[in-house]
């Protein structure tokens, strides 16, 4: 096959590529100048506050996203040329979201009236605008359609009025409680946008769904659901546990690197979040020994660019630590602990979402996952009051690693056919 035939062929991929490294990079771009600023004004206690209320935040969104976001991915790129099926998985999804969502933060609400203090309870508030906002941003819609120029608009939307509202309303400490309900803006404002284009251009319409349809989503994204709980344990509960156990200080410092690495994976992330829906589509079909050699392929090349970056990285403290105005013997530390981050994490992606999602071995994946979160909390606990941020990096990187062993076992047992994928 020439050149050209390879890029016609891959036409919708490639794009589907350069929307979404465009709305990483735009996001991160945006990063550079709210993180230092926020570091600066508030004050690295207030911006841990800050922090981990957005960890909060993330897990009601986590509940609330279900396992919607491969598992109707999915479906939408299976049935997209069906307008009556793909109208049936919106409303269904969008109800069902909306359902765990009044749930998670209802529950929530105990939880931070028992446990924490009134700014606290504050900002909690202020954070449901971000998990009402996400309900109608549905990135299973664009991402299954592979029309992912309209995720870009939407998330530059949500990023700039977030950036910009930063830099006009955050001008001292007390004003920390704030930051938060300025995100939620940002996603409101993608949310209205989302809903327009659902059903402007995709000519989607609400109706309530039936109680069925509603269940048979419940049902196909919940090894999705559980893999993603798991997943949230071993990378967000590092920033709980520094809070409970060692300090908001610790939380701000551990936060600001977390902050970079995150970055950097999202950006990483691009090309197999584009790649999913046309995988999904040739391992519907496909051949499970076919498939497994493909996705090995896809490993390969992967490492190769993902071993560069790290490279780079490891070479970066002394930047990052004038970036953030944190102190260079830290910050080199929690670099070079984080480094494999990236390379595993990015490889996880890919073997454990790309790869055994779309084989239908959800189930295997939600398996390593809970074992690895197991791992990494267990060891938090053990160590995070003596080591600090710094156990909570070693957490990280070891999880990332032991998940990328067992989704490799996983992948090596189905292409040799002692596990049906």
């Amino acid at each position: 096959m020439g050149v050209l035939a390879k890029i016609k062929k891959y036409q919708r991929v490639i794009a589907n590529f350069f929307s979404l490294s465009l709305i990483n990079g735009i996001s991160h771009i945006l990063a550079l100048f709210t993180v230092p600023y926020l570091i600066r004004v508030l004050g690295i206690d207030n911006y841990g506050a800050y922090t981990f209320m957005y960890v909060l935040a993330q897990y009601m969104l986590l509940a609330g996203n279900y396992g919607f976001k491969f598992s109707v991915t999915r479906q939408v790129s299976v049935f997209r040329d069906d307008k009556r099926k793909i109208s049936t998985i919106f409303n269904a999804t969008i109800f069902a979201r909306l359902f765990i969502t009044l749930l998670v933060i209802i529950l929530g609400l105990i939880f931070v009236t028992i446990f924490l203090n009134g700014d606290d309870l504050l900002m909690y508030l202020f954070a449901f605008g971000i998990v009402f906002g996400d309900i109608f941003i549905p990135t299973w819609l664009f991402q299954g359609m592979e029309e992912m120029r309209y995720l870009t608009i939407v998330n530059v939307i949500s990023k700039f009025v977030f950036a910009v509202l930063i830099f006009i309303f955050i001008k001292q400490p007390a004003d920390y409680v704030y930051v938060i309900l300025l995100n939620s803006l940002g996603y409101i404002a993608a949310g209205i946008f989302s809903t327009w284009i659902a059903v402007k251009h995709f000519g989607l319409h609400f109706a309530i769904p039936r109680i069925s349809d509603v269940k048979s989503q419940f049902k196909d994204g919940w090894h999705i659901f559980v893999s993603n709980i798991g997943m949230e344990l071993y990378r967000n509960s590092n920033v709980f546990l520094l809070r409970v156990f060692v300090g908001e200080t610790a939380v701000g410092i551990f936060g600001s690197i977390e902050k970079l690495v995150k970055a950097a994976q999202s950006i990483l992330n691009a090309l197999p979040q584009a790649f999913f829906p046309y995988v999904s589509r040739k391992f519907y079909s496909g051949n499970a020994r076919n498939n497994v050699v493909a996705l090995e392929r896809l490993l390969k090349w992967a490492f190769l660019l993902l071993f560069v970056v790290d490279v780079v990285f490891v070479c970066s403290p002394k930047l990052i630590s004038i970036y953030l105005a944190l102190d260079y013997n830290i910050v080199k530390y929690l670099v070079w602990l984080l480094a494999p981050v990236l390379l595993f994490g990015c490889l996880n992606y890919i073997i454990g979402i790309v790869g055994l999602v779309n084989m239908g071995a959800s189930d295997k994946f939600q398996r390593n996952i809970w074992i690895t979160a197991a791992t990494s909390v267990t060891f938090m606990l053990l160590f995070c009051r003596e080591y600090s941020y710094y156990a909570a990096a070693i957490a990280w990187t070891w999880a990332e690693f032991i998940l990328f062993v067992l989704c490799y076992r996983s992948v090596w047992n189905i292409k040799h056919r002692k596990e049906v994928a």
